[in-house]
């Protein structure tokens, strides 16, 4: 049977999704890290008879029952109910117990160029699905998500350890910015966002503008992507981070 164009998109999602995070028996024990595909990697076609097709993606829209935005010291954040009406996929996962850093990441995926909500939101559905079904984790990885208009969005419950750095979890938030920036520039409102929300963070949660860092700066790995790295680098020597 002929793939699909949504059939190979997605394919390469789920091997591309993993680009900053390993995969792991469980998500709240320490990650075993994994070679990330590189952008100028051909990504590897799987068997179709072995690779079951996503569940077909449906677009959910604002739950009247909850809320649609919260407050994270001041900054607006667009509910998970947004973009999705699934809760945890297991109950393995661990709490959170606080917080002391906070990992800045990128997806690493196909350059994003759209900046609409829905498009947004059926995107990181998508890495949802990726993370629970073929890594076998309890929920998406990322505690937030920052789209292409400086949009910020709840992704897993930061009452709970994520599933983003190798062997630094436990206590630790991950701040996933859309889009592959090893390859395109974060827009001005994706840094003004992050700028902003990193200081509301460390202010409610009590932690060290030092403790806010990119992934690559716990091991050596692409993510977040040359771009947003620099940009990150200049955001901190501003003191504009954290």
């Amino acid at each position: 049977m002929a793939l699909t164009r949504r059939h190979v998109l997605l394919s390469g999602l789920s091997l591309a999704a993993a680009g900053c995070v390993g995969r792991a028996a469980r998500d709240g024990d320490t990650l075993a890290r994994v070679k990330p595909l590189w952008p100028n990697e051909p990504v590897p076609a799987a068997p179709a008879a072995r690779r079951a097709p996503l569940p077909e993606i449906r677009r959910t829209p604002p739950a009247t029952a909850v809320r649609a935005t919260q407050s994270v010291g001041g900054i607006a954040v667009l509910s998970r109910a947004r973009w999705t009406r699934h809760g945890l996929a297991s109950r393995d996962v661990r709490a959170m117990n606080g917080v002391r850093q906070i990992t800045i990441h990128h997806e690493g995926w196909k350059p994003v160029t759209f900046a609409d909500a829905p498009t947004t939101f059926d995107r990181i559905e998508q890495i949802r699905q990726v993370h629970t079904r073929d890594r076998g984790w309890s929920d998406i990885g990322y505690h937030y998500i920052i789209d292409r208009a400086g949009r910020v969005i709840e992704g897993r419950s930061v009452a709970y350890q994520g599933a983003h750095v190798s062997q630094n979890n436990p206590h630790n938030l991950g701040v996933m910015v859309l889009g592959n920036f090893a390859r395109q520039r974060p827009t001005a409102e994706q840094l003004a966002s992050l700028s902003r929300f990193t200081k509301a963070l460390t202010a409610t949660q009590g932690v060290a503008a030092a403790r806010v860092r990119t992934h690559r700066e716990f091991k050596p790995t692409e993510c977040p992507g040359r771009y947003l790295q620099a940009a990150v680098e200049q955001l901190r020597r501003r003191r504009q981070l954290g």
